[in-house]
């Protein structure tokens, strides 16, 4: 079973994911990101460190809901991805869809980061 622990640090929400991204776990996921999406918190950081396991339709969940939060201006990064995930985001060609990055912090700077910038 996937539990999400939802965070907010300013302008960024940080989605802490615990358990596979099977079946049931991308149904969960599928809807927590649309929740993000009604309540207008549109910069997204996805940490699956304590992701074991990702299915194909998962990876097609994130991709699904990050072309909604662009379309929003916002943008979803992904941390703590493991091998297999990165195996998989490979295979299915979308490693240079998601930037990623080592932990949250560096996620959420990045956010702090292009808004100085903008």
């Amino acid at each position: 079973m996937l539990k999400i622990e939802r965070l907010e640090t300013g302008a960024v929400t940080v989605l802490r994911l615990d358990g596979d991204i099977d079946e049931e776990g991308m149904n969960h996921l599928r809807l927590s990101l649309a929740h993000c999406i009604q309540d207008q918190r549109c910069n997204l950081v996805v940490n699956l460190e304590a992701v074991k396991f990702v299915s194909y339709m998962g990876v097609g969940v994130l991709v699904e809901r990050l072309r909604q939060v662009r379309a929003y201006r916002g943008d979803m990064k992904l941390t703590g991805v493991n091998l297999y995930t990165e195996r998989l985001f490979r295979m299915v060609g979308v490693t240079k869809v998601f930037e990623t990055f080592r932990n949250e912090q560096q996620a959420v700077q990045a956010y702090c980061a292009r808004e100085r910038a903008a």
